[in-house]
């Protein structure tokens, strides 16, 4: 009897489970989820970001106590959250450099190449750059007016030039007409002598004429009205070895002769300059000469220069002699 009514117990036992129609999930997808009936179908597990490795292995590792966990994750945030604890790592391959492809030849921060750079800006930093200028120069930029003397007549006077005729005003600079040994022949404004001009701190009239047409006449010059007349004549008239002015005078005097040209600025001012063309060679003449025409533009300005003196000085700097002969000539005998 008791066996026949332990097999109705089982039996009854198995029907309620099959009636019941539930079932229940065990595995990795999460216990004890219902699946089927409600039609919720268990979450699949989320892919991997290929390359990265799954992050409950670290935080196994950190649950179980063991360091060297990647990240450390935060089950409530919306993305992982790296630990800022762990210690930094050196990937190699990575090293910044202190220099690029250029100077230095991209020697890296690290070892001997930093040590020899640092060392080689160490010695660089210790150079200085050193100008000498002319007393006033000094004065306007705090200089002591007792340093040493230019190292040279040539920057003594290029500075000295500078300084002057960057400080004349727009109605201190004059108008220059420039005439070359061929008589009513001018110069454009790409010619040596229109800069020159300029270093002298005067005014090109010709400077818009085409390089073409650079023949003029007396009604143009005396149109223009320029406040300064430049003649450059031949070396056998004025340069080395000559002893005397007559051949000089002779133009200079037919200058002032020309048709209308006495009611010409320079004429009336007595600013007309004659210049070798041996002036023009040379830069330590040409420098001579921009000062010799800056004189003659603006007295005032260079009244304590002695052009003249100046020119012995360029001379003798940079042949090893003073040339005897006379270079220029403006009806006062010098300057």
């Amino acid at each position: 009897m008791k066996t026949g009514k332990t097999v109705r117990i089982i039996l009854l036992l198995v029907l309620c489970l099959a009636l019941s129609g539930c079932r229940v999930r065990t595995g990795a997808g999460g216990a004890g989820r219902p699946e089927g009936d409600a039609g919720i179908p268990a979450a699949a597990p989320s892919p991997g970001v290929p390359g990265e490795p799954e992050a409950d292995s670290g935080d196994e590792q950190e649950k179980n106590g063991e360091p060297g966990g990647r990240t450390k994750e935060n089950p409530e945030a919306s993305r992982k959250e790296y630990d800022e604890d762990r210690p930094a790592e050196i990937v190699p391959g990575t090293e910044r450099t202190v220099h690029g492809s250029g100077e230095g030849g991209g020697l890296s921060a690290s070892g001997e190449d930093a040590e020899q750079a640092a060392s080689k800006l160490a010695e660089d930093a210790e150079k200085t750059a050193v100008r000498t200028v002319p007393t006033e120069e000094a004065e306007r930029k705090g200089v002591s007016g007792d340093a040493e003397e230019a190292d040279s007549a040539m920057t003594y006077f290029s500075v000295l030039l500078k300084e002057r005729t960057d400080s004349l005003f727009e109605c201190q600079r004059l108008n220059l007409y420039w005439e070359t040994k061929e008589d009513h022949e001018t110069v454009f404004r790409k010619s040596p002598e229109h800069s020159l001009v300029l270093d002298a701190g005067a005014y090109d009239v010709s400077a818009r004429l085409l390089e073409q047409n650079l023949r003029v006449d007396d009604g143009w010059i005396g149109r223009k009205n320029p406040g300064v007349i430049v003649k450059v004549t031949d070396r056998s008239v004025l340069g080395t070895g000559t002893v005397s002015d007559g051949a000089a005078r002779g133009i200079y005097e037919s200058l002032l002769a020309r048709d209308g040209w006495t009611a010409i600025d320079a004429v009336r001012n007595g600013r007309v300059l004659l210049l070798s063309e041996e002036m023009l060679e040379a830069p330590y003449l040409r420098l001579a000469a921009t000062l010799l025409i800056a004189k003659t533009a603006a007295p005032e300005q260079f009244a304590d220069v002695d052009a003249g003196k100046a020119l012995e000085m360029l001379q003798e700097e940079a042949a090893g002699t003073v040339s005897s002969g006379i270079y220029y000539y403006n009806g006062q005998g010098g300057f």
